[in-house]
């Protein structure tokens, strides 16, 4: 039962007069401030997700346009007809053209008071200007850097931002375990996304793989609103210069029914589904088919916790003649040769205090691991197949 004051409320707007409900409402000489980013947590040849944080409750919007060019262009995050309010705000770029650099600017109007009719609103606060380059597939060339299980150390997070090749990289790649369990909102911005954004600059993407670890803890399942996808989840395919990149969430290290989950698991249909996603993506996907090279990004290189299955998806990345096995999770440098445990491809986890340069031309992938001092620890190339 509506309460009588908000009865009497909506009872009034409906009998007002068409110009009186169109009213101006309030606007209070106040103004948000953006806390943190705006970064890029989805880039794809045709579209982009920024995602930034505001002190206070405010409707989001990015205004955006051809690099050089005015800011003409506006998307927001309207959902079911309604504009969200909140300090976390997430917007969609979308219709973008591949290859090309834009301009954006991330907008926050606070909301002062929300009611149903004339709710109150505040000023509005914008990032400076910055840029970003779509994905494109038809770019002779592309170079990204990796890092893996950071585990919220600032030292070894300082260290090895410090030592990435910034100038030489098109994105940063971080394989799962920035932190040792999720619980706030504030340790995944002040022991990862933080210090990445002070090197990223809000121009280049950060693409994050979620780690075990990362399923861990009171905030674990907020995570995905400050990684979040077009395709809804943590898994999906993205085409970029010679390579077919394949991200995958490898879930949890052990079964769902070991007690130290409490019972608040369910990997396994999650990992079933994801099979079932990377066998037909596989098969139909033409791209994952004729490119020079097809690189998957994951945390772990033996596929997680797979209910003992683990020779069925290394048979799939065999059978989608998968080049590159690119993750982390045990803390120490490990290559696997093509033909050693039954992979077709070479398979590579990044030790902790490392760093992985990859580089790919249509003719070749070149891959260096460094340690935080610059020494190269791994360096190996792999041919694109005929």
């Amino acid at each position: 039962m509506a309460r009588p004051a908000l009865a009497v409320a909506a009872l009034l707007a409906l009998l007002l007069p068409a110009s009186a409900q169109d009213e101006p409402y309030i606007i209070h000489d106040t103004r948000p401030v953006i806390m943190q980013g705006p970064y890029f947590a989805s880039l794809s040849e045709t579209g982009a997700t920024v995602v930034w944080l505001t002190d206070t409750p405010c409707q989001a919007k990015v205004v955006f346009g051809p690099r050089g060019g005015p800011l003409d262009r506006a998307a927001d995050n309207a959902a079911h007809g309604l504009l969200p309010i909140g300090t976390r705000h997430a917007v969609h770029l979308a219709g973008l053209e591949p290859g090309r650099a834009y301009s954006y600017k991330a907008v926050a109007t606070r909301v002062v008071k929300m009611k149903a009719y004339w709710p109150e609103k505040g000023l509005s606060a914008e990032s400076p200007a910055r840029t970003f380059t779509t994905f494109d597939r038809a770019k002779p060339e592309v170079s990204f850097s990796a890092v893996a299980d950071t585990h919220e150390n600032p030292a070894r997070v300082k260290d090895l931002l410090g030592a990435v090749d910034w100038d030489g990289s098109e994105f940063l790649v971080h394989l799962g375990d920035a932190v040792n369990s999720l619980e706030s909102e504030d340790q995944l911005f002040d022991r990862w996304i933080g210090p990445a954004e002070r090197y990223l600059g809000g121009s280049k993407l950060h693409l994050f793989v979620r780690g075990n670890h990362e399923t861990r803890g009171a905030f674990a399942r907020g995570l995905f609103e400050y990684f979040p996808s077009p395709e809804g989840r943590f898994y999906y395919a993205r085409d970029h210069g010679p390579v077919h990149f394949i991200v995958l969430d490898t879930g949890e290290d052990k079964a769902d029914e070991t007690n130290v989950y409490a019972g608040l698991n369910a990997f396994r249909a999650y990992r079933g589904e994801e099979f079932a996603w990377l066998e037909r993506h596989l098969a139909t996907d033409r791209r994952a088919a004729e490119a020079p090279f097809r690189v998957v990004i994951l945390h772990q290189p033996d596929w997680g916790w797979v209910d003992g299955k683990g020779d069925m998806w290394t048979a799939l990345a065999n059978k989608g003649r998968v080049d590159l096995v690119l993750g982390g999770h045990f803390h120490r440098l490990r290559k696997i040769a093509p033909g050693e445990q039954g992979n077709g491809f070479t398979a590579l986890a990044l030790g902790q205090d490392q760093i992985a340069k990859v580089e790919a031309t249509r003719a070749e992938l070149k891959v260096a691991v460094t340690g935080k001092d610059g020494a190269v620890l791994e360096a190996f190339v792999l041919k694109a197949r005929r």
